[in-house]
C-alpha cells in the first residue's frame, strides 16, 4: 500500500519553499552571446572570431565599432583577433568565454568585459588577472632574494601551494564548464592522485577538453614514475662506448618494461662542424626506429627536441 506523508513542520516547509524559489529564479543562460567593441584609435577593417569548436566568423568594423551575435559556448574558450595594414600587420588575439551575457572588447586593456559581474567570463578574467599578478609578485621576490638558494626554494614551494589551493577551489566549483579546465591547467603536480580524483569528477564533455586530456597524460606518467623505476639514459654522439651499449638497452627495455619500469634517452649532440661529430652505422633516426617504444630526445647547444 502506498503511503502519503504530509510535511507539517514549519522549518521544513520554509526550506522547501526557498529551494523551489531559488530554482524558479535561477537565471537561464541565453543561447546566444552579444559581442561588441569600439576602437578609439586605429581600427582594424575586420575582427575574426572563433567560438569554441563550432564557429569561425568575421565581424566588419564600421566607424571603429563592431557588433555581432554569436552562439553561447560554456565548455570551450573562444577568441577574437584582428590585424590592419595601417598597424604594420600587427596581430592581436584575445581569449574569452561566450557565456550568454553582453560582452565588450576593450582595446585599451585588451580584455573582454562582461555585463554579468558574476558570470563565467568575469570569473575567467579574474582567474587570468590573479595568475598574472602572482607571477609578477614571484618574479620580483626572486630578484630580491638574489643568490639565496634556500630562500628561493622555500618561497617557490610557498607560491606553488598558494597557486594550487586557488585553482583547485575554482575547478571544484566549475566541473561542467571551461573555467574548471582552465584553472586545472595552472595546477602544479603537488599531489598527482588528488588531482586525478578531481579530474574524474568533471562532466563528460569537459573530460574531452584538451587541457584535461593533457593533464591526464602528464599525471599518468607522474603516477607511473611515482610507483615505479624510471631509467634515464644520457649519452653523447661522440661516445663510442655509448653506441656499443645500444643493443644492450634494447634488451633491457624488452626485458623489464612494464608498469614498474620505463625509459627515456637524451642524446647530447656535438656541433655540426665538430671533428667528433662523425656518422655512425646506427644513425640517430635508426636508433629511434629500433627503439621506438620509449621517448628519445636530442640536445644541442641551442635546443632540445624530440627525435
Amino acid at each position: 500500500m502506498r503511503k502519503i506523508f504530509l510535511i507539517k513542520h514549519p522549518v521544513v516547509i520554509v526550506l522547501l519553499s526557498v529551494a523551489m524559489l531559488m530554482a524558479a529564479c535561477a537565471p537561464e543562460v541565453r543561447k546566444t552571446t552579444m559581442l561588441s567593441g569600439q576602437f578609439t584609435q586605429v581600427a582594424p577593417d575586420s575582427v575574426f572570431i572563433k567560438v569554441g569548436d563550432i564557429l569561425d566568423t568575421v565581424a566588419v568594423v564600421t566607424n571603429g565599432c563592431f557588433n555581432i551575435e554569436i552562439p553561447t559556448v560554456l565548455t570551450r574558450i573562444s577568441y577574437l583577433w584582428f590585424r590592419n595594414s595601417e598597424m604594420g600587420r600587427k596581430e592581436s588575439q584575445v581569449f574569452f568565454v561566450a557565456d550568454g551575457s553582453n560582452l565588450t572588447y576593450v582595446p585599451e586593456t585588451k580584455k573582454v568585459i562582461s555585463s554579468d559581474k558574476k558570470g563565467l567570463q568575469t570569473r575567467y578574467v579574474d582567474l587570468n588577472d590573479w595568475t598574472e599578478r602572482i607571477g609578477a609578485e614571484f618574479e620580483e621576490k626572486i630578484k630580491e632574494l638574489g643568490a639565496d638558494d634556500a630562500a628561493i626554494e622555500a618561497y617557490t614551494e610557498k607560491t606553488l601551494r598558494k597557486l594550487n589551493r586557488y585553482v583547485l577551489k575554482i575547478a571544484k566549483a566549475n566541473r561542467d564548464n571551461v573555467l574548471g579546465a582552465e584553472a586545472l591547467w595552472w595546477y602544479e603536480e603537488e599531489d598527482p592522485k588528488a588531482l586525478l580524483a578531481i579530474l574524474e569528477t568533471l562532466s563528460p564533455e569537459m573530460q574531452e577538453h584538451p587541457n584535461i586530456i593533457s593533464k591526464k597524460e602528464t599525471l599518468g606518467t607522474a603516477l607511473k614514475t611515482e610507483e615505479g623505476y624510471p631509467f634515464v639514459d644520457f649519452w653523447s654522439t661522440n661516445c663510442q662506448p655509448c653506441w656499443d651499449l645500444m643493443p644492450k638497452l634494447i634488451d633491457i627495455y624488452h626485458t623489464y618494461h612494464g608498469d614498474q619500469f620505463d625509459m627515456l634517452s637524451v642524446a647530447v649532440m656535438d656541433p655540426p662542424n665538430s671533428p667528433d661529430n662523425q656518422p655512425h652505422k646506427w644513425g640517430l633516426y635508426g636508433i629511434k626506429s629500433s627503439m621506438q617504444n620509449w621517448l628519445h630526445f636530442k640536445f644541442t647547444a641551442s635546443t632540445i627536441c624530440r627525435i
